[in-house]
């Protein structure tokens, strides 16, 4: 798929369920490595799901159970989706990801559609938080506490700062 179509149907992936998104991917089990004995190493519970549409990737090992590896690689898949696929308008305040004051938790699905919408609010703004954070009319300090929820969103947001020569966030 083409980068235009990608960008096109990106917010409905993030907002589809977790089994809608499930028969868009292609999904391969492995052993898993690490802690957990005979039984971890001799059953395939690790889990990647790669989407069809993008070849955006995801992989879930943590637990010896293949169907709550499927779960916890469903959201990072829906966070790299996220962090890979911009949209080049800028989202409004009263959009419905970003229309709370504050950010869905990092656990709810919406997560990452909320930060996909704050990523196009940052690339469009070329990474200045305060810019940024006025299109989605979120003060300031608000906006930066909420991005921090996020480990891989916050690295996303000081790479790509870097590249602009702007110094990294802090928390």
């Amino acid at each position: 798929m083409d980068s235009a179509n990608a960008n096109t149907h990106r917010d409905q992936w993030l907002s589809m369920s977790d089994d809608e998104l499930f028969r868009l991917c292609r999904c391969d089990t492995r052993r898993g490595v690490g802690p957990g004995g005979q039984k971890r190493n001799k059953t395939e519970s690790a889990v990647q799901l790669t989407h069809h549409l993008t070849g955006v990737s995801a992989m879930d090992d943590s637990s010896r159970s293949q169907h709550l590896n499927r779960q916890h690689a469903l959201r990072k898949l829906r966070m790299e989706i996220a962090l890979a696929i911009r949209l080049e308008t800028t989202p409004t305040p009263t959009t419905e990801a970003t229309a709370a004051e504050h950010a869905p938790s990092v656990n709810n699905a919406l997560f990452a559609l909320w930060a996909a919408h704050a990523l196009d609010a940052l690339h469009a703004a070329d990474y200045r938080i305060a810019d940024a954070a006025a299109a989605l009319g979120m003060s300031t300090g608000r906006f930066n506490k909420e991005l921090a929820k996020s480990p891989a969103l916050w690295q996303k947001i000081n790479q790509e700062r870097t590249k602009r020569n702007l110094p990294p966030l802090r928390q």
